[in-house]
């Protein structure tokens, strides 16, 4: 008789406890060793204000009830253990749900892609809520699928409790609320005495749960429950009609007024300006929930005027949540995402491919799979609605990871199944050619390549600005230039002549040469930089081919279009019906973006256009007031306009009097109608509210001049011109005002520390012209 064979390795009782016990102690010893530091201070401040007592009630709606009190709780320091411990009972559920599925080995393959993934080593040091989310989710599902299908009490009020605190950390948690308990209707069908009552137990115990946190911050700062985390903000910020899909786009001109305001007390105020431009636009005090609304309503006004774009914006959010690139909306995300690129961890884009396959092979053995795809479809919802974003896509990861290792489970048991193998081979290999077929997926790719070098550049560029050494700062961002050309949008780069086609010559060279031209989007920045050089006649070709392509970005709401470069270039060039013409076709293409239709409007105004009237409905009608009237302002002045201009910037210094890109706006307005003393004033103004703003300094050079010509002993005069002409990159001419300034008000500690930097300071290379000559009024 033979001996009984013994039990395999896997089917041993100390073998799941111990694997799975390891895997927790590899991750949480990653994670805390190649990121130790915590992340991001937002919430540490808001909770150091609440604690203080000095958040208000609209600043407390800004953010998660329940992290913002774990936050008061808790140190950053310990916090950010937490998380790490946190990700570890990830690992747990997700392995429970892999071997309910199909098999314990499925679940510890899961369990070991979560381990290693980048994203969610880089949220466990990140203070943002959204890795919470990500566990008190899974574990909810990980008890109801244990105990499913009878659901006993114990399992569903725990769940209860866990998917009631993911709604207090992000309310969106309360949608896989509602969809667990649909699915316990349909599992528990057979149960008559189950079917309606643990669902029942679930909703109650979940709902109070999450009603407390909130209830608590409600009490403490008076917020209101409508406004909780500036749902209408954000839901607008991911569906305007210049966005991509990946990441948010908020109005440039908010981000520009929150880094004018930022200060420690305000830790994420562009919430706030949101539901200040809303009360702006419509003249009425508005509640906190009701300014909410006001961006819901002009998100379903793009959805109305243009359902085309509007489509086309929700399937890139699903090509980009199904198999995009990491795409982390905070800086210190990317820096650290930068230092773990050495490390053989798994990336979001892999493992959402892996998952993809894994499912669609799944599926084709009919594996159930139920809870996974449940927990899938939560989480995309958040970020179809919203906005894909690395942080939104972590909840998914787990789900991913889970589908993996169920399809390299299915493939092993197939393993003498030629058939089948080839089969799977094939669909796998199909899923991981996806990226290549969607355009806008290789062009945000081909985005973050260009940036790779641009935290190293950023950094030296701002060492050499602060020693006064302009040569090296000024060779930092023909670099910076070369990779983003759009960088100077919101960087402080004083005594860096970044207008000077001569530096946007070089960094057209340095682009050719580091990244080619082989793509649509290498293309493009080829284009804008030959146009900012003044050759028109390389940027059009290149713009022409990459609008042929398809290519589309942008950058906050600054599109990033062929069709407008090469509108620019032609009403440059004069060519003003052709240059109306390309803004109207990029708005056939993509309609209802805010630079376009400002362009379009001011155009149509200048050329007696009849669709004007049109273009200006829409401007309005999908974009605030504010917004609009600033970008028609900047529009009116490229087209001659000056007048018009005025009267939209003035129309916005009237609601937001201290708005230093505006007041800017006016400032060129004024001098463009001669108005030389006004527009010196509000020039002075606006450089004095956001000092590191990189305003253009050539649409002042004649204000400048006749300011200096009429008062050359007027030492606010005599500043503001060595101010403007340091900006310009005449270092010489600087020094030479600022040192006639400080003298001619020697009380003035500021014009003489001014004076003392610029003494040793090295001039950038760049040959800039000399300033206007201007003969003085008799």
């Amino acid at each position: 008789m033979n001996a009984p064979s013994a039990p395999s390795l896997v089917s041993r009782p100390w073998f799941v406890p111990g694997m799975l016990g390891l895997l927790c102690l590899l991750h949480v010893a990653l994670g805390l060793t190649l990121l130790p530091a915590w992340m991001f201070g937002k919430y540490p401040d808001s909770a150091r204000m609440l604690t203080l007592g000095t958040l208000s009630p609209e600043q407390g709606a800004d953010f998660s009830p329940l992290y913002l009190l774990l936050n008061g709780v808790l140190a950053p320091g310990p916090l950010r253990v937490l998380q790490s411990l946190a990700g570890a009972v990830g690992l747990w559920a997700v392995y429970v749900l892999g071997s309910r599925m199909l098999s314990r080995a499925a679940g510890l393959l899961a369990a070991g892609l979560l381990a290693v993934t980048v994203p969610v080593l880089l949220y466990e040091a990140t203070l943002e809520p959204d890795l919470l989310v990500m566990v008190f989710n899974l574990a909810a599902l990980a008890l109801l699928a244990a105990a499913s299908p009878g659901f006993r009490t114990p399992s569903v009020v725990g769940a209860g409790v866990l998917l009631g605190l993911s709604g207090a950390t992000r309310p969106t948690g309360l949608f896989i609320l509602g969809l667990a308990a649909l699915w316990m209707v349909r599992e528990a069908w057979g149960h008559p005495g189950r079917r309606w009552l643990a669902p029942g137990l679930l909703l109650a115990v979940g709902f109070g749960a999450s009603a407390l946190p909130t209830l608590v911050v409600r009490a403490r700062v008076g917020s209101q429950v409508g406004a909780t985390m500036s749902a209408g903000a954000v839901l607008h910020m991911g569906n305007r009609p210049e966005g991509t899909g990946l990441g948010a786009q908020p109005p440039t001109l908010v981000k520009q007024y929150e880094a004018q305001l930022r200060s420690k007390d305000r830790p994420d105020y562009a919430h706030h300006l949101y539901r200040e431009f809303a009360r702006a636009d419509t003249g009425h005090a508005l509640s906190p929930a009701d300014a909410e609304l006001f961006w819901v309503k002009k998100t379903l006004a793009f959805a109305a005027w243009e359902p085309g774009t509007f489509l086309g914006l929700i399937r890139r959010k699903l090509a980009f949540f199904l198999f995009g690139p990491d795409g982390h909306d905070l800086v210190e995300v990317r820096r650290a995402e930068a230092r773990l690129a050495e490390w053989p961890l798994v990336s979001a884009q892999a493992l959402g491919l892996m998952g993809l396959a894994g499912l669609l092979i799944a599926l084709l053995r009919r594996v159930r799979v139920g809870w996974g795809v449940l927990y899938l479809f939560a989480s995309s919802v958040l970020a179809l609605g919203f906005y894909v974003v690395s942080r939104y896509r972590v909840a998914a990861l787990p789900a991913w990871a889970l589908f993996a290792g169920v399809g390299v489970a299915v493939v092993f048991q197939a393993r003498r199944q030629p058939r089948a193998l080839a089969v799977y081979g094939g669909l796998t290999a199909a899923v991981f050619a996806l990226p290549v077929l969607f355009p806008f997926v290789r062009d945000v790719q081909r985005q973050f390549e260009r940036g790779e070098t641009n935290a190293a550049d950023a950094s030296a560029m701002a060492s050499a600005l602060a020693a006064g050494r302009y040569d090296e700062a000024t060779r930092a961002f023909e670099r910076i230039q070369a990779a983003q050309p759009f960088t100077a949008l919101l960087r402080p780069l004083r005594g860096v002549p970044f207008e000077s086609p001569e530096v946007a010559a070089r960094s057209a060279a340095l682009s050719l040469q580091r990244f080619g031209a082989d793509t649509p989007m290498d293309l493009f920045f080829m284009a804008e930089l030959a146009r900012r050089a003044g050759h028109c006649e390389q940027a059009l070709p290149a713009a022409e081919a990459a609008a042929e392509a398809g290519f589309r970005s942008v950058l906050y709401d600054t599109s990033l279009d062929p069709l407008l470069v090469s509108a620019r270039c032609r009403l440059a060039g004069g060519e003003r019906e052709q240059a109306l013409a390309d803004a109207a076709e990029s708005l056939k293409r993509r309609g209802g973006t805010l630079d376009a239709l400002a362009f379009a409007v001011a155009g149509a105004e200048a050329l007696g256009d009849p669709r004007r009237d049109a273009w200006s409905e829409e401007l309005f009608a999908l974009h605030d007031s504010l917004d609009a009237r600033h970008a028609r302002a900047s529009e009116r002045l490229a087209w001659g306009n000056a007048a018009g201009a005025l009267v939209d910037a003035s129309e916005v210094l009237a609601l937001f009097p201290d708005l230093a890109p505006t007041e800017y706006l006016r400032a060129r307005a004024l001098a463009a109608l001669g108005r030389n003393a006004e527009a010196l004033r509000a020039y002075t103004a606006a450089l004095q509210r956001t000092p590191t703003a990189a305003f253009p300094t050539a649409p002042m050079e004649g204000a400048v001049a006749a300011g200096l010509a009429e008062a050359p002993e007027d030492w606010r005069v005599v500043a503001i011109a060595a101010e403007h002409h340091l900006r310009a990159g005449r270092l010489e001419l600087a020094r030479e005002l600022y040192a006639r300034a400080s003298a001619l008000s020697p009380k003035d500690a500021g014009l003489a520390r001014a004076a003392r930097d610029l003494t040793a300071a090295t001039p950038s290379g760049i040959a800039v012209p000399p300033p206007p000559s201007v003969t003085p009024l008799p």
